[in-house]
């Protein structure tokens, strides 16, 4: 009999191909069989999505330090873990969106309460609405887009690790804030827990954890996190302001020539 993966010819009764490494399998599937699989292959204590998850808590740095000097088998590889993480994201939002939609309604109404203009207020909200489902819907494309700018940044600031690694730490940082705010979401749909306070709790952990991650990452003392931490948001700023103004821009001439672009009906 021949491995089923690379066909080299398997000696003797061996559970898994010299060449490949291959479990060899010559039963047909059935639900023990299957369940077992799944089990085995998610749910247990070696799990490296389950170690990876627990890590970036415990041991940041050998999570994503290690990946970065070349460790590629003890945890699930950065991007795969942004996209499992993306995923569950997208599920939560699939039960939360009248919430997150009626929050930022509400955000909305906050910003143009000030305007005295009722013409201008009903534009205003219109655009706003439209950009608020633009983010929705596209928010997996917001995350990846977002990364290379707070990668550059954190360049600035850190400068210990290169362009590159500073993103595959930022695919680690986001991927794990993304599967924290899926547990708090999930856990504030059971409990009808307004969204705007599962929004002050999540931005509120995004800030410590980040603190907390670069810390680790870079061995920084209490001070220098800190201090970082502001050089972060204040350059952040600035990038958001001038991309807000870029955004703008572009927002008004798509609107204006390819309206069905920000149309979700």
């Amino acid at each position: 009999m021949n491995c089923k993966n690379c066909y080299t010819p398997l000696q003797g009764e061996k559970k898994f191909c010299s060449n490949c490494g291959s479990k060899v399998i010559s039963h047909k599937l059935n639900f023990s069989s299957v369940s077992g699989e799944f089990f085995s292959t998610y749910i247990n204590w070696d799990n490296k999505f389950y170690k990876t998850f627990i890590h970036l808590f415990t041991k940041p740095q050998e999570v994503a330090n290690g990946y970065l000097d070349g460790v590629r088998k003890r945890y699930t590889q950065p991007f795969a873990y942004l996209i499992i993480s993306l995923t569950l994201y997208g599920l939560y939002i699939y039960f939360a969106k009248e919430d997150l939609m009626e929050f930022l309604t509400y955000m909305n109404e906050k910003t143009v309460a000030s305007n005295g203009n009722a013409k201008a207020d009903a534009a205003t909200k219109e655009f706003l609405k439209k950009i608020n489902n633009f983010t929705v819907n596209y928010m997996n494309l917001i995350t990846f887009m977002s990364i290379p700018v707070f990668a550059a940044i954190n360049l600035i600031i850190f400068k210990k690790r290169n362009y590159i690694e500073h993103n595959i730490a930022l695919v680690y940082g986001y991927a794990q804030y993304y599967i924290v705010t899926v547990l708090i979401g999930f856990l504030a749909l059971l409990l009808s827990i307004p969204y705007q306070h599962v929004t002050t709790i999540t931005l509120t952990f995004t800030i410590l954890y980040f603190m907390y991650f670069y810390k680790r990452l870079f061995e920084l003392s209490f001070w220098e996190i800190i201090l970082k931490t502001i050089l972060f948001w204040l350059l952040l700023g600035v990038a958001y302001f001038i991309l807000g103004i870029m955004a703008f821009i572009v927002g008004i001439l798509f609107t204006k020539f390819f309206p069905s672009i920000f149309s979700f009906k």
